[in-house]
């Protein structure tokens, strides 16, 4: 961990990544619950509304994964051309 980062306040946001997935997968499942209950379906919203929501979930999480390795790299690159520039 370099200087800048050394308080890790940045990885704070990654932290909650795990909370968001099942937020995303029970919301999309309790609207399927409720499109079972309204329409008398045995199931079926359910199986499709959490479907919809672990796509969606494991969409968010490789959105939020490659922008973490992007900003690592960043930070990476700027330190390596710190420690030639003191050369």
């Amino acid at each position: 961990m370099s200087p800048k980062n050394s308080s890790g306040r940045e990885y704070y946001k990654y932290a909650g990544l795990g909370f968001e997935f099942a937020a995303v997968v029970g919301l999309f499942g309790y609207f399927g619950y409720l499109a079972d209950q309204r329409w008398g379906w045995n199931g079926t919203g359910i199986m499709i509304g959490g479907g919809v929501g672990l796509v969606g979930g494991i969409y968010l999480l490789a959105k939020q994964g490659f922008e973490m390795m992007r900003e690592m790299d960043a930070l990476e690159n700027d330190e390596v051309h710190e420690s030639e520039d003191s050369d």
